[in-house]
């Protein structure tokens, strides 16, 4: 039965994602200028980290290689994030009353919030961040079980940063009646995590893994790419991510109980 249910809330997720691509589309020629211009400013973080590694000897234990495929890891992972939530659009929704209708349908609570406040344009920053991705790895030799592994952990900690910043949007409305707080944080969270988080010092580096945890999908995953850790830290940061989707998850349930419509 539960089986059954988590199969019926998948089906429901994927046929909103591709009906919302589907609207999106039917002006073709203005949703190919969006893709392109979210594709396009991923390559601000391309073109920074061009000019730091031919200026100066970069990032210490990071080849340039390295470095371009830890950013456009943090390209993809954000890019997943602002496709199934849109902080701004859910927000201004619940303080318009337009979630009150979403949240009577017979479906479970992160199932509608995940399905209702995607932003389709995103998908040009998983493209592009993806071709960076690859050619990246076109100059890197790596195995194929550190491939696994890394795909794994970015899909994981993915998830779990995603329901974090379920969370964190839930308590921006509850505290602020507005977008404002985690659109800021989310900033933070893009430009931190386009490098190593060692280069902030130890503090930040623990505040970026469980505070704001962006590098537990966007820093370790490349490090458990690139073999700079060993299987027991690696299990370790799997069980921060679990530790962190639930977290999120619960927070979550807990904030919509409590939620108050902003629409009368």
């Amino acid at each position: 039965m539960k089986s059954n249910s988590i199969v019926r809330s998948i089906a429901f997720f994927l046929l909103s994602e591709f009906y919302e691509l589907k609207y999106f589309m039917i002006y073709r020629l203005q949703s190919a200028i969006w893709l392109a211009y979210a594709g396009f400013t991923s390559l601000y973080g391309l073109i920074t980290l061009t000019v730091i590694y031919s200026v100066s000897s970069g990032i210490t234990g990071w080849n340039y290689f390295q470095i371009l495929a830890l950013s456009a890891t943090a390209t993809i992972v954000l890019g997943v994030l602002y496709t199934v939530m849109n902080p701004w659009q859910m927000v201004e929704s619940m303080r318009t009353g337009g979630m009150d209708t979403r949240l009577i349908r017979p479906y479970g609570v992160m199932t509608l919030l995940l399905s209702s406040y995607g932003e389709v344009t995103s998908v040009g920053s998983i493209v592009s961040g993806a071709v960076i991705f690859v050619y990246a790895m076109l100059h890197q030799s790596v195995t194929a079980v550190s491939f696994i592994a890394y795909m794994l952990m970015t899909a994981a900690g993915t998830v779990a940063l995603t329901l974090f910043a379920l969370m964190l949007t839930l308590l921006s409305y509850h505290l602020f009646k507005s977008a404002n707080f985690i659109n800021r944080v989310l900033g933070i969270l893009g430009t931190a995590g386009s490098y190593p988080l060692s280069i902030f010092g130890s503090a930040m580096l623990m505040v970026f893994t469980v505070v704001l945890p962006i590098g537990i999908a966007s820093y370790y995953p490349p490090e458990v790419l690139f073999g700079k850790i060993s299987m027991v830290p690696y299990l370790g940061v799997m069980a921060l991510i679990i530790a962190i989707a639930l977290v999120g998850y619960k927070g979550t349930e807990a904030l919509i109980r409590h939620y108050a419509s902003g629409g009368g």
